[in-house]
């Protein structure tokens, strides 16, 4: 990154991530993975002003492991969605608000609302329809 773009943008670090933010003072989340916490699920995901594609897992849980990385890269192509992921076993009040009974459990959210989701593991081209479909939303 040349010198220019480093002071042009303002970075800020998130959990290993960074945020970049340019002329606004909101950060841009869009294409990005957030972790989220009970205090902070409303903000990024309910209040958003983009699609948000929600990840319900938990560290134990195998097929969770092997789905969270197909999600980040395929939202990592699709700068119009973020994908937030909860830890429902730190966070279980916002597991059981969203009713979330299995592991793993996908959610695309729009203007606060849920308006589709899965449960299991999903072979990639059908995480990446489930994604473009919530970015149509956008």
């Amino acid at each position: 990154m040349n010198t220019l773009r480093i002071i042009a943008t303002k970075t800020t670090p998130v959990r290993g991530n960074l945020l970049r933010s340019f002329h606004t003072n909101r950060p841009c989340f869009t294409g990005k993975t957030v972790e989220a916490t009970s205090e902070t699920f409303d903000k990024l995901v309910t209040k958003a002003d983009h699609p948000v594609i929600v990840d319900f897992y938990a560290d134990w849980c195998g097929p969770c492991k092997m789905l969270g990385p197909i999600l980040s890269k395929v939202v990592e192509a699709n700068p119009k969605v973020t994908l937030v992921k909860i830890n429902v076993d730190d966070h279980n009040d916002v597991a059981a608000t969203y009713k979330v009974a299995a592991l793993p459990t996908v959610a695309a959210f729009h203007n606060g609302k849920i308006i589709d989701q899965f449960v299991g593991m999903r072979p990639k081209p059908q995480v990446e329809t489930f994604v473009k479909a919530a970015a149509d939303k956008a």
